[in-house]
This record gives structure tokens, sequence and C-alpha cells, in this order.
């Protein structure tokens, strides 16, 4: 019995010294701190890889790890200098009416779809029914015969606000022209006009002007042709009504009649499509 109870005492007292190890050990966890070890024991090899970050290391030393700066380098060339294309085309200040505002922009795109072409646009805005905004080009269409003209398309991006205020609510193309030509007196002046019926909102939309039913003449030229804002007419129409007509200018115009913001690109008149860029207006053919 004697040696039994000796056993028996010496498995207690082992358990006891593992109680008190794990014990020591856990304390140790929550107790060990900076001022528990001693400066410059721990090494590179104590730290396992990948586990320090940059919030470990101070920003001066981060400093001193960086390289010196070297010598600059030699100068490059001067680029060329950016050119304005398109110098013709502008906002027709005499056209815009109260807050009407058209500006070359980039974009608008929609999702994956960028406009028809290139990276820019031509932007639109009337901020009220009275407002108009108006570009287009005074120079290299003056003289051109209006029965010379078949083809006439342009792209168009509209929004659902836009749409929710009228369906019609588009910009249009238009022609300034003498209806009877340069050596007959009068009817001397009106716009000829294309207004749109509809087009998908937030979407580019192309719209063919060249044999819709959209037509009008302003003023007297559309009294005594019949092609009116009561009477639209076709393009060849228009052309019959007055087969003298020479053309003054080229527009895109907003206006007078809702508010309205939104871009046309590619515009076609006949055998050349107008790119309108940030920096230009491009021709393509």
């Amino acid at each position: 019995m004697k040696i039994r109870n000796e056993r028996l005492a010496a498995v207690a007292a082992g358990a006891a010294i593992l109680v008190g190890i794990g014990s020591v050990t856990a304390v140790a966890a929550d107790l060990v701190t900076s001022k528990d070890i001693k400066n410059d024991t721990i090494k590179s090899v104590d730290v396992r890889d990948d586990t320090l970050t940059r919030e470990d290391i101070s920003d001066r030393t981060e400093r001193s790890l960086e390289g010196q700066r070297g010598p600059r380098g030699p100068k490059g060339e001067p680029g060329e200098p950016a050119v304005y294309q398109g110098v013709n085309w502008s906002v027709i200040d005499r056209n815009v009416i109260g807050n009407g505002d058209a500006y070359l922009r980039a974009g608008p795109s929609a999702g994956p779809e960028a406009p028809p072409s290139g990276v820019g646009s031509l932007g639109l805005r009337t901020g009220a029914p009275t407002d108009k905004a108006a570009f287009g080009n005074q120079v290299d269409f003056v003289g051109d015969p209006l029965a010379g003209i078949d083809t006439v398309k342009y792209w168009v991006f509209t929004t659902g606000e836009n749409a929710a205020i009228a369906a019609n609510n588009l910009p249009s193309v238009a022609f300034e022209v003498d209806p009877t030509g340069p050596d007959a007196t009068g009817p001397n002046f009106s716009t000829l006009v294309f207004t749109p019926e509809t087009a998908t909102p937030n979407a580019w939309t192309e719209l063919d002007a060249s044999t819709e039913e959209r037509w009008y003449y302003t003023g007297a030229a559309g009294t005594a042709s019949g092609c009116n804002q009561t009477t639209y007419c076709t393009l060849a129409e228009a052309k019959a009504a007055f087969p003298d007509a020479t053309v003054l200018s080229a527009q895109v115009t907003k206006g007078r009649d809702y508010a309205f913001s939104g871009a046309v690109d590619g515009v076609t008149i006949d055998e050349t499509t107008y790119d309108f860029e940030p920096f230009g207006v491009v021709e393509a053919d």
C-alpha cells in the first residue's frame, strides 16, 4: 500500500506541474509586452515571412529606403500644336435666343455605345421653350443650289426626360436659303427646317431626313409654297417649290419649343459626313 500511495502522489504532483505550466503560459500570452523583450533580441528569422505590412514601418524608415533621385533627362522635342478643324463650323450667334447653348464635347456614351464616330459630338441645350440654340456653317455652303442636296441624315442622342416632355422634342437640321435665287426678287430669305418625330431615349438614333415628309419653310416662302408648319412636305417637294433656291448656311438647331439637353453627331449632307469632335468638326467621305 505504501508503494501505491507514493505512485499516486507522484502522478498528482505531475498533474499539478502541468496545470501550473499551462497557467503560466496563458498568463504570459496576456501579459508579455515590448517591455518584457530585451532590446536587439528579436531578429529577422523570428518574424514569419509576408506578415509585416507598410503600416508596420515608420515613415522615416520608409524614406530612408528610397533611392537617390537620378539626373534630369534631356528635354524632348516640342509636340505639334493642337489644330482646330472645321473652322467654318461654329455657334451661329444671330440665331441663338435666351439660354440656348451649343458646344463641342466628349461623349455621350450609353454603356458600351459611343458616339457614331470618334469620341465627341455636338452638345445642345435649351432651358425653356423660349430658348434657341444654333450651330452651323455660314461659309462653305453659300451659293450651293438647294436642288443639288438629295441626302440629309444625322444621329441624335436624347433622354427619357426630353421624351417625357414631347416625343418630337429633338434637334433639327436646317438650311437658310434664298428661295428664288440671288438674281430674283422675293422671297429672298427663308429657313428650310426638318422636324423629326421621335428617337429612342438614352441611345444614339440615326434620323434620315432625305425622304421624310417633315420639312417646312419659314416666313413668306412657307406661305407661297404651302410647305409650312401646318402642312409639312418632303425635301423633294421643298426643292420643287423653289427650283432656283440657293443655300446660305447649314445648321443644327434646337428650339423654340421645349427644354432639351442632348447631342447630335454624324451629320451627312449628300456625300460628306461631318463628325463633331471636342476640338473641331472633321469631314469624312
